[in-house]
């Protein structure tokens, strides 16, 4: 299917831009411009399945950052980017959201909060990617914010993000209550490794509990598995069976939870 192709490539090279690049998104559901405000690949996790290949020893500016988007943004309006995907429907080329993604953690640009004021003055949802490692000024200039949760204990934590600082899923859990509290969160889970019931069943007490926290802000939590080759080639995408059936654990614990399986 033409649309999975482009699922599978969210390059970050695109025409002769260095620092905003456009995908075809499953998880935003259409056209995503992502930001790569960190090429530099800095991070403060390093995943298993990270798809990171390729680093560039330059920190950009805010305002570099925000000529580039803006004139992408001007392509899209006159175009709707028809040229650079072509035999997409343009229904799946509408664009969705700006998102803070890219090389590394968005959170460690060291002009974080100037950047997320700047992009809140476009007419556009805007989204964060995170690891929930750490917490920052500029949450509030953004529309949602989509957490990492990809394990339910300290020990999946090590197999599957190898924090390069110490933290535990204790204070992964608390930043990301503390994110509900006060902003719209979206938990995104990688499943890349097959897990124990007692680890399926960790995690799902700590979703629970973000829950519980702020049942409003909670929109949504994300299944996937991986849809582009991991620098790691030992990691593979699990069984869709597999996802369901994490799908249903969560449903169990809480049946008013929206879960999105991708």
């Amino acid at each position: 299917m033409l649309i999975s192709k482009h699922w599978a490539d969210h390059n970050r090279k695109f025409a002769h831009f260095n620092f905003v690049y456009p995908v075809i998104s499953r998880r935003a559901k259409g056209l995503s411009i992502g930001i790569n405000c960190t090429p530099s690949g800095a991070c403060s996790f390093d995943c298993i399945y990270c798809q990171v290949r390729e680093l560039r020893p330059v920190q950009p500016s805010v305002d570099e950052i925000i000529s580039e988007l803006k004139e992408l943004l001007s392509i899209y309006n006159e175009t709707k980017l028809a040229k650079y995907f072509p035999g997409v429907e343009e229904k799946d080329r509408m664009l969705k959201d700006i998102a803070l993604s890219g090389d590394g953690e968005p959170t460690l640009y060291p002009h974080f909060k100037e950047l997320c004021e700047e992009l809140s003055k476009e007419n556009c949802k805007v989204v964060l990617i995170t690891n929930a490692a750490q917490i920052c000024e500029g949450f509030e200039h953004l529309t949602e914010i989509w957490g990492k949760l990809d394990a339910g204990t300290d020990d999946f934590l090590q197999v599957i993000n190898r924090p390069k600082k110490k933290v535990d899923i204790a204070e992964i859990e608390s930043n990301l209550k503390h994110i509900v509290s006060n902003f719209p969160l979206r938990i995104q889970t990688m499943l890349c490794k097959p897990s124990s019931d007692e680890e399926i069943e960790s995690y799902t007490q700590i979703v629970h509990r973000i829950y519980e926290t702020n049942p409003r802000n909670l929109l949504s939590v994300q299944l996937y598995s991986v849809a582009r080759q991991a620098a790691e080639s030992s990691v593979k995408p699990l069984s869709w069976e597999f996802l369901e059936s994490v799908k249903v654990r969560l449903q169990e614990k809480n049946s008013k939870l929206l879960i999105e399986v991708f």
